[in-house]
């Protein structure tokens, strides 16, 4: 249940073939990534990936990329 909410259109779009993407967009006050799920009528391929590369500009995802310990 707590699955569902956090990915309730994510089938939707994987099952219409619609093109989707997820886009990390800041982190929350506890430095967990929050993003948004864009997605585009059939075709339009080309206008989901210049919104992605918009976002991308405006907020840097190396930047927000959160902290993984290697070691």
């Amino acid at each position: 249940a707590r699955f569902r909410a956090y990915s309730g259109f994510t089938a939707l779009y994987n099952g219409t073939g619609q093109p989707s993407a997820s886009l990390p967009l800041f982190q929350d006050s506890a430095g967990l990534p929050v993003g948004v799920m864009a997605t585009a009528a059939w075709g339009n391929d080309h206008l989901l990936l210049q919104l992605s590369a918009q976002l991308e500009q405006a907020a840097p995802w190396p930047q927000i990329a959160p902290f993984a310990d290697t070691d």
